[in-house]
């Protein structure tokens, strides 16, 4: 099963770093979002796992930490607003708009 973490709006030139279950899938700095689709990047994760422990980092800024089902919310959508992450689990793809 694959779960996708995919970082939309709010980004603007930050350092991002994506866990799960404690191990770094994704490291990358200058990561701004394209508001012309609201993306700035994805990850995809392979994992056999019922749930697993998702933690999305900005260096110097906010991090957070969410356990997510893979089977029920294959998608996770992450926006950075207002100095705040927020973690969406989705069952299906957000569209890119």
């Amino acid at each position: 099963m694959t779960l996708r973490v995919r970082l939309g709006e709010g980004f603007q030139n930050n350092t991002v770093s994506v866990r799960v279950d404690g191990k770094e899938v994704f490291s990358k700095s200058g990561v701004s979002t394209d508001w012309t689709i609201s993306r700035a990047d994805a990850v995809d994760v392979k994992t056999g796992a019922a749930s697993v422990q998702l933690e999305v980092a900005v260096e110097g800024g906010p991090r957070v930490t969410r356990t997510i089902e893979p089977a029920q919310t294959p998608f996770v959508e992450v926006r950075l607003v207002n100095e705040d992450l927020q973690l969406l689990p989705m069952g299906e793809e957000p569209p890119m708009l």
